[in-house]
């Protein structure tokens, strides 16, 4: 039996910046063209000086997406993130000026007004929550930000929440960790290293039932899947404000 891994402390400056670092081919190759319709107005207008859509991307990181969308969608968003050295990483190193990043309060509140945002966000951030509480919490924030209607968009790591990585190095820590139990995601860095983190296996059930009672109603799961890798790297959830 191999040992739990240690907490990730998100917040320390030198993870912060090897993750802004990491490589994230595997995001824009298999889920950011997934991502772009299910968030970006449907109808662009591309008016003078106003975005067409207003996303709050949870777990937003130095801001990769963010920006792609400001640039190819006329999209602005609130990147929320807990580290303020990923975002300083971010501000250095992904500039846009719509993209508005904040960090939430401490009681875990979001410094935004009710309704604010036409779609929500959180890619590969509920499998590094341990606490079914927290997520809740955080999905129930999200609602209040968000329109009526608006849809919430979750990326996880795919089936029986198998790391991507995995499929790459086929590392027997992340196969099948059991309900709740903290397994290893790596994230690639550019000199070819990895970067270790914890995450925790969130059955489908368990999801479904919080994604329900933060005040949304579920559309669809499926996967995401990425023929080079021979595989679905990441599950797609998708629901809708209520």
């Amino acid at each position: 039996m191999h040992p739990a891994p240690a907490p990730t402390r998100w917040t320390d400056p030198r993870l912060a910046e090897a993750y802004a670092t990491r490589l994230d081919l595997l995001d824009r190759d298999a889920a950011w063209p997934a991502l772009t319709p299910l968030l970006t107005a449907p109808e662009p207008r591309h008016g003078l000086g106003r975005p067409d859509a207003t996303v709050l991307e949870l777990g937003s990181g130095p801001g990769h997406h963010a920006r792609h969308l400001a640039d190819e969608h006329w999209t602005a968003t609130y990147a929320v993130d807990i580290s303020p050295a990923i975002h300083r990483y971010g501000a250095q190193h992904v500039r846009d000026a719509w993209i508005r990043r904040t960090i939430p309060h401490r009681d875990g509140t979001l410094p935004l007004r009710r309704c604010q945002c036409t779609a929500a966000l959180a890619h590969l951030l509920i499998c590094h929550i341990e606490q079914p509480a927290h997520i809740l919490a955080l999905l129930t924030e999200a609602r209040r930000v968000l329109r009526p209607a608006a849809n919430l968009v979750l990326v996880e790591p795919g089936e029986l929440g198998r790391d991507f990585q995995l499929l790459r190095y086929g590392d027997p820590d992340a196969a099948n960790p059991c309900p709740g139990e903290p397994y290893p995601i790596d994230y690639t860095l550019p000199d070819a290293t990895r970067l270790r983190t914890t995450a925790y296996r969130h059955t489908p059930q368990l999801l479904a039932e919080l994604i329900a009672r933060a005040g949304f109603h579920l559309d669809e799961i499926r996967p995401l899947p990425l023929p080079a890798c021979g595989g679905a790297p990441f599950t797609l959830w998708l629901a809708h404000a209520d």
